[in-house]
């Protein structure tokens, strides 16, 4: 028999994700729920969260699993910006006896990476921002590595998971190649390759995320930025146009930081990231930024928080599951 839920979808830039409650599908069941979700015949967005009680007043906590990997993730930053509209503009606020009557929200979401507190500026019943502290996750990144490597004659940095590539690296190596598309071409192979290299190099199983950075922006921002995901079904790649990407917001701070590219000086200040090009990929919603503030110490970056300008709710209530086993 079918198996029905509430949930929220919603997509901060592209980047749509579906929220499901903890305990709205047996635990054995959620991967697999999950994944159905992300795949065909619903199309729910590249990741799906759950959201429980946390263990006190304003604590969520959340478990992600994302397309790329097809399995749980320790972090995903775009999905914060997210719930911070679901725990104000949908049925969540209830669940969670949430009190937005006041002009900010604090909430406190308990991941893998760490405690992530969100602080979410509300207007007129709608959340108006949210602000995703990432202090914790910018530990986690460091714990788990922040090194520089090089493939393919190529220097890029790593931070856990992802590769971070300063496009003018990239366009010495490669002369006369427009990184800035996202679609099918030279510009797209050379950076699956890459990928590739750095997939292997983590022993992965499966999938691979880059961001690409460059310091030419088109708009109001310090750099333009252009994630980059390597996965078996391509999903993020068969979108059209770019995302606002938190965790690599993150990692960009970090790998401007790590090459003394920072458009600030002294020990505080903020870097405002563009998402694509207009020029090569022409958004409905414009120009998209992320405003990341960070704070460093000797050179590494010890605090870090951000928000998106494009972040939508695009549906809620009851999501009825098709009746097939999901491909893990």
């Amino acid at each position: 028999m079918p198996l029905t839920i509430p949930f929220v979808k919603g997509h901060c830039g592209w980047d749509a994700v579906t929220l499901l409650l903890e305990g709205s599908v047996p635990l054995q069941q959620e991967l697999e729920t999950a994944l159905k979700i992300i795949d065909e015949p619903i199309r729910g967005g590249l990741e799906v969260g759950f959201l429980g009680k946390g263990g006190g007043p304003g604590r969520i906590r959340l478990r992600m699993v994302d397309s790329t990997t097809r399995n749980w993730i320790s972090m995903c930053g775009g999905m914060t910006q997210v719930i911070g509209k679901a725990l104000v503009e949908s049925s969540f606020r209830d669940h969670f006896q949430l009190d937005t009557s006041g002009s900010k929200l604090e909430i406190q979401l308990v991941t893998a990476a760490g405690v992530i507190p969100l602080e979410i500026d509300i207007a007129g019943g709608r959340a108006v921002r949210t602000t995703t502290v990432m202090d914790d996750y910018v530990a986690f990144l460091y714990r788990r590595g922040v090194e520089p490597l090089t493939f393919d004659g190529v220097s890029v940095l790593q931070a856990d998971d992802m590769m971070m590539v300063d496009v003018a690296i990239l366009e010495q190596r490669y002369p006369g190649v427009d990184f800035a598309r996202r679609d099918e071409g030279p510009h797209l192979e050379i950076v699956n390759n890459l990928l590739g290299s750095f997939q292997r190099h983590r022993q992965a199983n499966e999938g691979a995320i880059g961001m690409l950075y460059d310091n030419r922006p088109e708009g109001p921002g310090h750099f333009r930025a252009f994630p980059r995901f390597l996965s078996s079904d391509g999903s993020a790649a068969g979108i059209p146009f770019e995302f606002q990407c938190g965790t690599g917001t993150v990692g960009l701070g970090i790998a401007v930081a790590h090459h003394g590219q920072l458009p600030f000086e002294g020990t505080r200040g903020q870097i405002v990231f563009e998402w694509g090009s207009q020029r090569a990929t022409p958004d409905p919603y414009g120009i998209r930024v992320s405003d990341l503030t960070i704070a460093l110490s000797e050179g590494r970056v010890t605090q870090a928080c951000y928000s998106h300008s494009v972040v939508e709710l695009l549906a809620q209530g009851t999501l009825t599951l098709p009746d097939y086993r999901a491909r893990s």
